[in-house]
């Protein structure tokens, strides 16, 4: 694994509020764990970046598209490279829209995604992570859509301002590793061949015991931010963040955990709180830019430990 360049060792698509730049410094203070669980996974930033991976590693996200995404990916990655390999064109995005949002397709993915050992579906994950490089901004997949947009008045113009995205850019097309984009597949598969990848609700990956305290399990949480993201509801109206922080709060002995949010966000006594810089704008500003944060448990490694020390070196 790393004999493959850091360029690749990450999603092939583009993804709102990934944790790459920050990788080394949370790697550093989780360790070495025996299992790592990640209940909001996205582009699985975090999970790709760990120098060592772990002997069980199980990650959750409640995006559909997303889940069924990292799944093909590991069982039949030259089948999502297939159905990926196309132009970038206006017309096709907005027919793809159309096509992945119907309600009846969503349902069916939905379904068969509750089965854990489901090896996914190529074409939809392809034609997914094709639109997700070619979308500008959000709306990409997020609501279904039974009929055609009106073109020219609600459909969307894809990324052109540069070289592309992801997929589309040009670093898996012109790579000093001789790498293309079915490698870059085949690399993510390899990677992923032992992680369980489930779907839903954050507390499915939760439901499991896990043993091993003093640091054996590691768990990273980055649910959508409070005031600043789109909430989806957990218990008694409670925003998925505030029901993170109280499971992190009934949890947190013996475990190492962290905990991504802005600051000001949780309060969580005795645990560490690094504050860092996203460094780039999003949706056209950069009012959040110096407000990341992420809370470290008791029980995550400190500066001082010779652990992390050489962890932070791997992680450069």
């Amino acid at each position: 694994m790393n004999d493959i360049p850091a360029k690749f060792r990450k999603a092939p698509f583009p993804y709102f509020g990934g944790k790459s730049k920050i990788a080394g410094e949370v790697w550093a203070r989780l360790g070495k764990p025996t299992q790592y669980v990640e209940p909001f996974c996205g582009s699985a930033a975090m999970l790709l970046a760990n120098p060592e991976p772990c002997s069980l590693e199980v990650v959750n996200d409640m995006n559909f598209y997303i889940a069924n995404f990292w799944r093909c990916i590991k069982y039949q990655p030259d089948a999502v490279y297939v159905e990926q390999d196309y132009p970038v064109s206006h017309v096709d995005l907005d027919a793809r829209h159309v096509w992945l949002t119907n309600p009846d397709r969503v349902s069916e993915l939905r379904r068969k995604l509750a089965d854990a050992e489901w090896p996914g579906d190529a074409r939809i994950a392809g034609w997914w992570v094709w639109g997700q490089c070619c979308w500008i901004s959000s709306g990409w997949c997020e609501k279904e859509t039974a009929a055609r947009v009106d073109y020219g008045v609600e459909s969307r113009i894809p990324h052109i301002s540069n070289a592309g995205m992801g997929v589309q850019s040009k670093v898996p097309h012109i790579s000093d590793a001789g790498m293309g984009v079915r490698d870059w597949f085949q690399f993510l598969s390899s990677r992923l061949e032992r992680a369980r990848i489930t779907h839903g609700d954050w507390t499915r990956c939760l439901n499991s015991h896990y043993g091993d305290a003093n640091g054996g399990t590691a768990f990273f949480f980055d649910p959508p931010y409070l005031n600043y993201e789109s909430l989806y509801q957990s218990g008694a109206n409670m925003p998925v963040a505030k029901a993170v922080e109280q499971w992190c709060r009934d949890n947190g002995a013996g475990h190492r955990i962290a905990l991504c949010g802005f600051k000001g966000d949780y309060d969580l006594p005795g645990w560490e709180q690094l504050d860092w810089s996203r460094g780039w704008r999003c949706y056209g500003g950069n009012k959040t830019t110096e407000l990341e944060c992420i809370w470290f448990s008791p029980d995550c490694l400190h500066p001082n430990d010779e652990e992390q020390l050489d962890l932070l070196e791997v992680c450069k």
